[in-house]
């Protein structure tokens, strides 16, 4: 096992980040888990630790998608129409944050699996019945604007 993280430490440390809780406020409120940056170091180090934090992180990325859905739903009190208007902008800022986590958490999916998000890289215009020859491209979903003459 690399540094001082026990396979048992990484379970309660999953088990919080699979509730969409960060890496930092796990460890630093707890005295009975190792400093996030142990946590980060035996996660490189050691594949199955990894696999398990590579988990979490995308179970708790559904979780922040919960959260962000509820936020978007919430409706508004009745308030003043200025205090409304920040009540929004705050949500706004709340929402772009976790999207932004969440993009990172969760780059493959939930599965965390290469092959889910296997979708072409790039798409090919062509215009008009000819093709022009082009070099290989990889994978590339070709849409043609003008259906072919009969």
């Amino acid at each position: 096992m690399a540094g001082k993280l026990s396979k048992q430490k990484m379970i309660l440390v999953c088990d919080e980040l699979a509730k969409g809780k960060s890496l930092r406020s796990i460890c630093d409120t707890s005295d009975k888990l190792p400093h996030w940056v142990t946590v980060l170091q035996a996660v490189q180090r050691d594949e199955e630790l990894y696999e398990m934090y590579a988990r979490a992180r995308a179970i708790g990325a559904e979780v922040l998608a919960d959260e962000m859905f509820d936020i978007a739903n919430e409706p508004l009190t009745e308030k003043d129409r200025s205090m409304a208007n920040a009540e929004v902008q705050r949500r706004r800022v709340q929402i772009d944050t976790l999207k932004w986590i969440y993009a990172r958490q969760q780059p493959r999916g939930l599965r965390n699996k290469a092959e889910d998000t296997n979708q072409p890289s790039s798409i090919t215009l062509q215009w008009g019945d000819k093709a022009e020859q082009q070099p290989e491209q990889e994978e590339a979903q070709v849409i043609k604007l003008v259906p072919k003459k009969e």
